[in-house]
């Protein structure tokens, strides 16, 4: 059993009553694991699942693939991020780019520390362009390829080979 300190950067539906649920973890990196169950109304996982939310974890690795069993999840559900549209849109943009940018089961302790203070921010603030560009360059110093004469979103597009859609209705919503 492996636990992490842990941000939920996405889910989806892997069969009628389970999930697929993508973890940036302080120690582990990024870590997918299978929730069965976990739609099912009253279930142990019930309402402890949301988009974005900081939780404690704990999993069973796989002895072969990237999908883990989640086993527990324990986290403070008045931590959550307020729901307003502009800031659902940066977090999801910035959710987006960690995920891009990180490789399953490969710790990048820096990553999760700046996604824990972005979260801190958009708790606290309304979100605005110079907040993304920021994130943004951040994350290039993070991943070893900022380079002051070349945008932070630049650097990162040619690494990723293109920046996650969002972006652009981030720029274009936020003041």
């Amino acid at each position: 059993m492996e636990q992490a300190r842990a941000i939920l950067l996405r889910r989806y539906r892997y069969s009628e009553n389970s999930l697929v649920v993508v973890w940036l973890t302080d120690c582990h990196g990024k870590v997918k694991t299978a929730v069965r169950g976990a739609t099912k109304p009253g279930g142990v996982f019930a309402g402890r699942l949301e988009l974005f939310t900081e939780a404690d974890i704990a999993f069973k690795p796989q002895k072969s693939g990237d999908l883990h069993s989640l086993s527990e999840v324990s986290g403070d559900p008045s931590a959550a991020l307020p729901t307003t549209y502009v800031t659902v849109l940066a977090a999801s943009y910035f959710a987006e780019l960690c995920d891009l940018a990180t490789e399953p089961m490969h710790p990048v302790p820096e990553m999760f520390s700046l996604l824990q203070r972005a979260w801190g921010f958009l708790r606290a603030n309304a979100p605005d362009q110079r907040a993304v560009l920021h994130f943004e360059t951040e994350l290039a110093k993070v991943l070893g390829i900022h380079d002051p004469s070349v945008t932070a979103y630049r650097s990162l597009g040619a690494l990723l080979h293109k920046l996650p859609e969002t972006r652009d209705r981030v720029m274009t919503a936020l003041p």
